[in-house]
């Protein structure tokens, strides 16, 4: 049974992960002198990472501050409000307020704060493509912190950086495109971070769940057929338990009834291939198991706030400038 769960369990992993695709990225190169603080809040993704120093990161939300030295990384998964600062005593002012005061590029380094010791930072933005429906997205804890040393960060989160680094201060053809690639790069390698750290651990939520012995085989049916009509009767029946008890442990588990989360599932195939493909909207639908173009639409409104082809068509504006 633990080889058949492994086998699963990899087959899901790997499916959040592929579905991974940022829209657009900022970053910004601030270095800080003691004391120095800030707060951001932002409806995207937030990360930071510390080149040099240490400080003091607070999650709205979350009951206690975490710590952050050299070579640490952290993801604000849902760009919750949060602070950075030397102390915890020290008073904070809005980041962008701080960059638009000083005039400067976003790009380019700010020296900013009193006279003490620097703290160096990487700091940034995520906007994903499908964030109102990925999966993956709702899945994921308020915070991501990938720990210097931690399942070889210090390999892939100094290259990545440096070449992150490289291209903001080259800034040649295409720079802005492959930033944001590489920022697909950092945000899966701290998602498989926290998988492979909280797999075996975690007791509730998705993790949970797809190490359970039938809701895990269940995620796994509806991950390989999404077109598929499925009720939650015809998965009970292919796990060969009732469906009170499969609706209660799937529920309970991942946080949302199993064609509830079918229903996203099937969106965010379809949101991947409104943005990749050029496909009409009827082949969409059929796709990912919609019997007709009217319940797609409605369906993916519903989730989204606009239709299939203004989803398609429009480039939303970015957050974080």
């Amino acid at each position: 049974m633990e080889q058949e769960t492994d086998g699963w369990r990899a087959f899901l992993f790997d499916q959040m992960l592929r579905g991974i695709r940022l829209r657009s990225s900022v970053y910004f190169c601030p270095q800080f002198r003691q004391p120095w603080g800030f707060s951001v809040a932002r409806n995207c993704a937030v990360f930071h990472i510390v080149m040099k120093g240490s400080c003091w990161l607070q999650v709205k939300g979350l009951p206690t501050p975490s710590h952050l030295s050299t070579g640490d990384f952290v993801v604000v998964t849902r760009g919750t409000e949060h602070t950075m600062r030397d102390s915890h005593s020290t008073p904070t002012v809005n980041f962008f307020e701080l960059v638009k005061s000083l005039a400067g590029n976003k790009n380019s380094p700010l020296l900013v704060g009193g006279r003490g010791p620097v703290t160096s930072l990487v700091c940034g933005g995520m906007v994903f493509e499908n964030a109102a429906i990925d999966p993956l997205l709702a899945i994921l804890p308020p915070l991501l912190h990938i720990k210097a040393g931690s399942n070889g960060a210090d390999q892939w989160l100094g290259l990545t950086t440096k070449y992150v680094l490289w291209e903001l201060d080259n800034g040649g053809a295409g720079a802005a495109e492959v930033v944001t690639r590489l920022a697909d790069i950092l945000f899966i390698q701290a998602v498989r971070s926290y998988f492979d750290e909280s797999a075996d651990t975690t007791s509730s939520g998705w993790l949970a769940a797809a190490r359970d012995p039938q809701v895990g085989r269940a995620l796994k049916l509806l991950h390989e057929r999404p077109q598929k009509r499925w009720t939650v009767s015809s998965l009970a029946a292919q796990l060969a338990i009732s469906r009170s008890a499969l609706a209660a442990r799937f529920t309970k588990l991942v946080g949302e009834p199993p064609l509830k989360y079918l229903t996203r599932l099937r969106l965010n195939t379809a949101a991947v291939r409104l943005r990749s493909t050029n496909d009409k909207l009827g082949a969409v639908a059929f796709e990912v198991g919609y019997e007709s173009v009217a319940a797609f639409v409605k369906s993916f409104k519903r989730q989204t706030g606009m239709t299939p082809g203004q989803f398609r068509q429009m480039r939303q504006p970015n957050p974080l400038k």
